[in-house]
């Protein structure tokens, strides 16, 4: 007799416990009212996990909620309600975790903070925005090791206990990111590594990298550095690239190239990513040469200095490669239009019939640009040139010497 009661428990207990919670989502909503049993705001359980969620498209307008146990007041902490102000309509997520006899509980919509001694203190003044998505809330920020909450408002009143009931903790000091996953309701912060050295860069001098000149910056592969290096006499334009590692493999960096010639505006390049070891450095180097010449207005004849310098930013910390805050620095004479190349005097542009003609002799890089500076096509050409265009105002440009052309 005494196996056969302790069978029953046995099933009867197996039996309760693969059957989900039945929590309802219960607030100001049209339709609702604060109706605790509303089957149109059931929420259903995801997976086999003891996280619920419920999905409803809600008009403009503020709301407050709370979740419970299905036809109760339980579950839910005391205090004062959860509040999402919607501007327009809008689908929402509510999300809830069950812990058996009190609820946690939140909506996508609504704005969460982070508070705490790790973001510097409890008071209102330090709360910290988080990031929201539909399916997690993120903070990420340098902080300091200690506990923290995620909290939200109600007008201007911190609402405790709903997202996190007890402190969470950040073990140390550094860039973090905490973050609430509203599937799973676990609540993270991760360390996140700051950029800690730029290193190896390169400067290389032509279209195409494969082809182009090398030339060292910080590091000493190349048979000739940049930084010194006299470039001569310039019968063409500068194309100019570069290359760098950064260290370690981390997410969101940025690397770009900067370079200036004399005291003329600085310009900047964004260095593509290339490839990395999977472990300690990445490599970012530029897929084609840039014009050094677009956009300077230099003189014939005039001796320049070119300056070439990088850096690197995680969004937090941002590294610099510059000699020491020198620049790399070469040195040349802009001399476009003599030697072999087409003089002004030798270039004879026409426009009929709607197209653009140069004659001119020898080689040439050809640019044609709309009137208000938007490039219609470039290209390298022997002795001639044309384009088809539309009526209008062009800038035409022959080895850095533009003049304007009317097509009618």
């Amino acid at each position: 007799m005494k196996k056969i009661t302790f069978l029953f428990c046995a099933i009867f207990m197996v039996s309760v416990s693969i059957f989900a919670a039945n929590l309802t989502v219960t607030g100001s909503f049209l339709g609702n009212n604060w109706v605790n049993n509303a089957a149109d705001y059931l929420m259903t359980q995801i997976g086999t996990t003891n996280v619920y969620s419920l999905e409803k498209t809600l008009p403009a307008g503020t709301y407050e909620f709370k979740v419970f146990y299905t036809g109760t007041w339980n579950g839910a902490a005391g205090g004062t309600n959860a509040k999402i102000t919607l501007t327009a309509e809008k689908t929402v997520k509510f999300y809830a975790k069950d812990n058996g006899t009190t609820i946690d509980f939140v909506c996508d919509a609504q704005e969460l903070y982070v508070i705490g001694a790790t973001v510097g203190g409890w008071s209102a003044s330090n709360m910290k925005a988080m990031t929201m998505t539909s399916t997690d809330a993120t903070y990420t920020a340098d902080v300091v090791a200690g506990d923290y909450k995620i909290v939200s408002l109600n007008g201007t009143t911190i609402v405790w206990d709903f997202v996190t009931p007890a402190n969470q903790n950040v073990g140390g000091s550094g860039n973090y990111t905490i973050k609430l996953d509203f599937v799973t309701f676990a609540v993270t912060a991760t360390n996140k590594p700051s950029i800690t050295s730029v290193s190896n860069s390169y400067i290389f001098l032509g279209e195409d990298p494969a082809t182009a000149a090398w030339y060292n910056g910080s590091a000493t592969a190349q048979p000739e550095g940049f930084n010194g290096k006299n470039l001569g006499s310039v019968l063409s334009p500068i194309f100019i690239g570069g290359e760098i590692q950064t260290a370690p493999v981390i997410s969101g960096v940025t690397v770009k190239m900067f370079y200036q010639i004399d005291e003329l505006a600085v310009k900047e390049l964004i260095l593509p990513f290339e490839s990395n070891n999977g472990t300690t450095s990445t490599k970012w180097k530029s897929t084609a040469g840039t014009n050094v010449f677009t956009d300077y207005s230099l003189v014939r004849g005039t001796a320049y200095t070119l300056k070439v310098w990088f850096n690197a930013t995680d969004g937090t910390a941002t590294l610099w490669d510059s000699n020491n805050s020198a620049n790399y620095v070469a040195s040349f004479t802009y001399d476009l239009g003599t030697g072999i190349n087409p003089s002004p005097s030798s270039v004879r542009i026409l426009s009929e019939s709607g197209i653009i003609k140069a004659t001119f002799n020898g080689s040439a890089q050809v640019e044609l640009f709309t009137f208000n500076g938007q490039l219609v096509n470039k290209t390298n050409v022997e002795n001639n040139y044309s384009q088809s265009v539309k009526s209008g105002v062009y800038l035409l440009r022959i080895n850095g010497e533009t003049q304007k052309v009317i097509v009618r």
